[in-house]
């Protein structure tokens, strides 16, 4: 006599456990915490850009875009973010965004001096272009039923090319000069986190994080806070709001070229976010 169902049983046992031990993974998920979150949305800040660039021809050239160029000092940029839990207390989060910037200023007037009128001209062109990814792993730990508090650890990768020009003429006599810098590197992240469950569908968080890279071609320190809120209307799409401010001071060496980039922005953001 055969016994197939028998002798299978202990497959059927083994899927319903698992299928059970999952359920009561997710119910274990804190309130103030998901599964997985996709965000999109933009930044406002307000910028503060100084670059220089020091070489031959062109040393201590230091322009500020904002002051010196005289433009506006508000800038949109586009900005992402992936979290993904992967265990119930455990996850990695994935952000970046692209920052660029282009401005120039001139002036022509006639000088007298010493009986003679000359006709003197000047001009000084900058640019900076900046993209930051930071990626990190979290550890999160619940003091309470509606709060937790995180530590991660990561990297992050950033690119910085700037370039400066400049010239004077005075009458037929003319002196240009160009200074340009770049690199790219991998620097470790820190970073801290709180989230706050007020209700399932509004919640409030506070991250900050530092970078910094002391040595090698492209050098320097990238320090970030933000606080926020978050709304789901909806069980699975909600909105946020988020105020942050960045304060990144980088520099680039090369052989003969040495390029420096100070970017401040603080400001508002709002996104879009989808979670599971």
């Amino acid at each position: 006599m055969r016994c197939t169902p028998i002798r299978s049983a202990p497959g059927w046992l083994a899927a319903v456990a698992a299928w059970a031990f999952s359920q009561a993974a997710i119910a274990e998920i804190p309130e103030a915490l998901d599964r997985a979150s996709i965000s999109f949305g933009g930044f406002y800040p307000v910028v503060d850009t100084r670059v220089e660039a020091n070489g031959p021809g062109l040393a201590g050239s230091d322009v500020s875009f904002e002051h010196d160029l005289g433009i506006d000092n508000h800038r949109t940029l586009t900005t992402g973010r992936l979290e993904l839990l992967v265990l119930d207390s455990q996850g990695f989060s994935i952000s970046g965004y692209k920052y660029s910037k282009g401005a120039g200023t001139s002036l022509a007037r006639d000088i007298e001096f010493d009986g003679n009128v000359y006709h003197a001209s000047a001009f000084v062109e900058a640019r900076v272009r900046l993209q930051i990814l930071n990626a990190a792993w979290h550890w999160w730990f619940a003091p309470s039923v509606h709060d937790v508090v995180g530590i991660g650890l990561g990297a992050a990768y950033y690119s910085l090319n700037g370039t400066i020009d400049g010239g004077i003429s005075v009458n037929a006599d003319s002196l240009t000069a160009h200074g340009e810098a770049g690199a790219d590197a991998i620097a470790p992240l820190l970073t801290l986190g709180w989230r706050h469950a007020f209700s399932p569908s509004f919640r409030g968080y506070a991250d900050f994080s530092g970078v910094r890279k002391p040595s090698g071609v492209l050098t320097g320190h990238l320090l970030n806070g933000t606080l926020g809120m978050e709304y789901y209307p909806w069980q699975n799409l909600g909105f946020a709001l988020e105020y942050s401010a960045n304060n990144l001071d980088l520099k680039a060496e090369k052989a003969s070229w040495e390029g420096r980039a100070r970017i401040h922005f603080y400001g508002p953001s709002a996104f879009v976010r989808l979670r599971w």
